[in-house]
């Protein structure tokens, strides 16, 4: 059979009879999200940050660097040298008495459920930021405002020397923060913060008709400074839920990708999901991204986009 073919019929596993064919074909699971195992990329030179994941019920590997596609059976075939009727024999091994079907339906119905951050902290980090010279220079050179510090109750811990964002789930709920030091590029992020199934700012523009996608919160801050509705997915790598938050929501999905292999890897992946349900917005290559731009320049991007879309219908 086709291999493309064979995807169009993607199996249907559990996680836990996934992670028992990987761990017995050699892969190591580096991390895991809601529906995906994260591993090294065996099909390129992949050692620093593993870009690969692998889909816990259907057994679908994608990677975001090199683009590669694969179903479990042709990864098992190429982790552990099987043939293909060697590698199909192999995985039924891994199966346990479990029926899937009440698996599935389970997972279908379970309601998520959330765990609430301190609130009396993100409004001690927030009034710090607000009094705070040295918070209010670094918000000012990232260009953002005062009355968005206030918006996003975005704050600044002196004691670390770092800024602080709050991340809500869909609904609302305050989950925790996601933080970068002042100076250099240190990163911390609240311990178990759910980044997978969360869109930064989906809480407040999920009634938009059309939602700009970037990957940094102060990116989409900066494009809620001058009107537009925008969501960040807190980095590169896209998660099947956070494309799921996206198909649910929106009709009308514009992505603007940093300038750079990473953002490439975010902009192929949503084009990938959506196809032509995507629009793209290709900033001008001295900017990393679109947060380096001033206001009028951004307005003045997606007055030329609109144009060009107004053109392509006439």
């Amino acid at each position: 059979m086709d291999t493309r073919d064979r995807r169009n019929q993607a199996n249907i596993y559990t996680a836990s009879q996934v992670k028992r064919v990987l761990s017995g074909s050699g892969v190591t699971v580096e991390k895991e999200s809601e529906s995906e195992y994260i591993v090294f990329c065996p099909f390129h030179s992949n050692h620093r940050t593993p870009a690969g994941e692998i889909n816990k019920y259907t057994g679908l590997f994608f990677c975001f660097s090199c683009g590669k596609t694969a179903d479990l059976i042709e990864l098992v075939m190429h982790f552990s040298n099987r043939t293909y009727f060697e590698s199909v024999r192999f995985i039924k091994s891994k199966e346990v008495e479990v029926d899937i079907l009440s698996e599935i339906n389970s997972k279908l119905i379970e309601k998520e459920e959330w765990e609430g951050f301190d609130l009396l902290v993100i409004d001690r980090l927030n009034n710090q930021a607000l009094k705070s010279d040295r918070a209010k220079a670094y918000f000012a050179k990232r260009k953002i405002a005062e009355q968005s510090i206030s918006k996003f109750k975005l704050g600044y811990s002196e004691n670390q020397d770092m800024i602080s964002i709050p991340v809500h789930n869909h609904e609302g709920l305050c989950v925790g923060f996601v933080a970068r030091s002042v100076e250099g590029k240190d990163f911390k992020n609240t311990p178990k913060l759910p980044k997978s199934k969360l869109l930064f700012n989906l809480n407040r523009v999920k009634t938009a008709s059309k939602v700009y996608v970037v990957e940094s919160s102060f990116d989409a801050i900066r494009l809620d400074q001058v009107g537009f509705p925008a969501v960040a997915t807190l980095g590169a790598n896209v998660s099947t839920k956070q494309l799921d938050l996206l198909e649910k929501y929106f009709s009308d999905i514009i992505v603007i990708a940093d300038n750079d292999e990473a953002g490439e890897n975010m902009k192929d992946r949503l084009i990938k999901r959506f196809g032509s349900g995507v629009s793209v917005i290709n900033i001008d290559s001295k900017y990393k991204d679109i947060g380096e731009m001033e206001n009028e320049e951004i307005m003045k991007l997606n007055h030329d986009f609109d144009k060009s879309i107004l053109s392509l219908l006439k």
